[in-house]
């Protein structure tokens, strides 16, 4: 007697011809959480191990000199007065990071990729505002269209 597939089974079996298939459609057609639908989908992605060239061509090095290193300076400067201390940036960021994963992993949530990396730009832009100036426009509208492009894709209109 043939065993009964598993209702995760049956969405593994239907990821595999569909990858790109809707998650709240799935979660709907299948009556499970779409986290459920994100697990199952991850854990079917393969990873590709990435091919590093033996050698770098002699266009792609470089070596900083001293003028370099003075528009490197005078760029870092430039930076630390729009986006505050960068040591301090970065322990609110990695924080409130860490805070997110906890609590995630905690309440047993699973996001996509593009959610998860939204999720971790946005929690950039926002320590952005609070460390260094929060009058600079582009961190408000790098917000909104991060927000955006987890929302179009949800919708169907992937960018």
């Amino acid at each position: 007697m043939r065993a009964k597939k598993t209702k995760a089974d049956r969405i593994r079996e239907y990821l595999i011809k569909n990858p790109n298939a809707d998650v709240a459609k799935l979660a709907e057609r299948f009556q499970t959480a779409k986290p459920v639908i994100y697990k199952l989908r991850k854990d079917l992605q393969v990873k590709l191990p990435v091919e590093l060239p033996q050698e770098v061509p002699a266009e792609m090095t470089w070596t900083a000199t001293a003028n370099d290193q003075g528009e490197i300076v005078a760029l870092l400067t430039e930076r630390g007065h729009e986006y505050g201390p960068f040591r301090d940036g970065a322990a609110l960021m990695q924080g409130m990071k860490r805070l997110m994963a906890d609590h995630a992993r905690a309440h047993d949530k699973t996001f996509s990729d593009d959610q998860w990396e939204a999720l971790e730009m946005i929690v950039h832009k926002i320590g952005r505002i609070v460390n260094g100036n929060p009058d600079k426009v582009d961190h408000w509208k790098d917000i909104a269209g991060y927000a955006m492009l987890v929302a179009d894709r949800l919708e169907g209109t992937a960018r």
